[in-house]
């Protein structure tokens, strides 16, 4: 953290607190909703300074500047944000998830969200550092870090005795790690939204063309994160789409981070941890869908019969859902 920027108020609260480590779901929810903003003061936390997550009196969550640190009862961790991405999402922004009829029938039957390992997806890039022609200048970046942190010791130790070749060494064993870790990614669980406010006629044309009715699941990002309080290291965050000619994918946030030329999904991702020994092709999650699906909108080109169908279906199952007819095959007038 040689990049920090640690003032006085800063080492005061590690001073008076010691970190505990316990990351709740409700305090990660407000680490990722918060990003870089103090939870009490509403104050942008200065770049390269730290924020602090933790618990008040009451044992609610919340994160904190320095100049609000009194409120903190308890330290969970201290957070270095600067550089990190911004997931954060309007709580009430409307999501969707558009299926086939069968997954839909699937996802009440099972009463919950079911989430897929990320090298499932079809897309090779899902937890890509890059593209392949600029490896050679990623690895080159991080070989120069390691071979500078593996010869700099820390204020007031002695200097590192290590010939050149065993400093290269140290460097790709970490480089090595570091690229372990970090393809650990793919393993992820991944549930995948679509952040609009009204209906995508693209998504319909992907995921529900005409021939397979389907259906459209609308959320927000609120009961997305209600869906997964139960769920101890679940995440909800936006999707960055980047320029991997020009960019790398942002270290352990990579799941979060797709090509431009996808950029049209608007994707919003739940993402919950794997077994990376023995990694699952999926899991459900389950949830009260009453709680979760705000409302049910019908393929623009499914037959008229079939809103009576999704209609009864719903019912049959034991939920009570609003359902819509969509908006796409509403008539113009001239």
């Amino acid at each position: 953290m040689s990049d920090i920027n640690f003032e006085d108020k800063d080492r005061d609260v590690f001073r008076r607190l010691k970190s505990s480590g316990r990351i709740s779901s409700g305090l990660r929810r407000v680490m990722t909703q918060q990003h870089n903003r103090c939870s009490i003061c509403g104050k942008l936390i200065e770049d390269k300074r730290p924020a602090f997550a933790g618990y008040d009196c009451a044992g609610s969550p919340l994160l904190a500047c320095a100049d609000c640190s009194d409120t903190l009862k308890e330290l969970a961790t201290p957070v270095y944000w600067s550089g990190t991405l911004d997931l954060s999402i309007d709580e009430k922004q409307a999501l969707w998830r558009y299926m086939d009829f069968s997954k839909f029938v699937a996802m009440l039957q099972q009463g919950g969200l079911y989430f897929t390992r990320a090298a499932s997806f079809s897309d090779p890039f899902e937890g890509a550092a890059g593209i392949a022609s600029r490896e050679i200048a990623w690895n080159r970046h991080y070989l120069d870090f390691f071979k500078d942190a593996v010869i700099t010791p820390p204020p007031g130790y002695p200097p590192v005795k290590k010939t050149e070749v065993e400093v290269d060494q140290e460097a790709a064993r970490l480089l090595d790690q570091l690229k372990t870790g970090y393809s650990r990614a793919r393993d992820l669980l991944v549930s995948c939204w679509h952040m609009n406010d009204v209906e995508s006629e693209a998504l319909w044309q992907i995921y529900c063309s005409p021939g397979a009715p389907g259906v459209a699941v609308r959320t927000n990002a609120e009961r997305l994160w209600g869906a997964t309080r139960n769920e101890q290291n679940a995440n909800v965050g936006k999707v960055h789409y980047i320029d991997f000619t020009k960019r790398f994918a942002s270290g352990d946030q990579r799941i979060y981070c797709k090509r431009s030329s996808l950029a049209h999904e608007r994707e919003v991702r739940a993402v919950l941890p794997n077994d990376f020994a023995k990694p699952l092709n999926g899991r459900l999650v389950p949830c009260d869908l009453n709680d979760l699906v705000e409302q049910v909108v019908v393929s623009p080109y499914a037959p008229p019969w079939f809103q009576s169908v999704v209609e009864e279906t719903i019912s049959k199952f034991g939920y009570s859902v609003p359902v819509a007819a969509s908006e796409i095959e509403e008539a113009p007038f001239y």
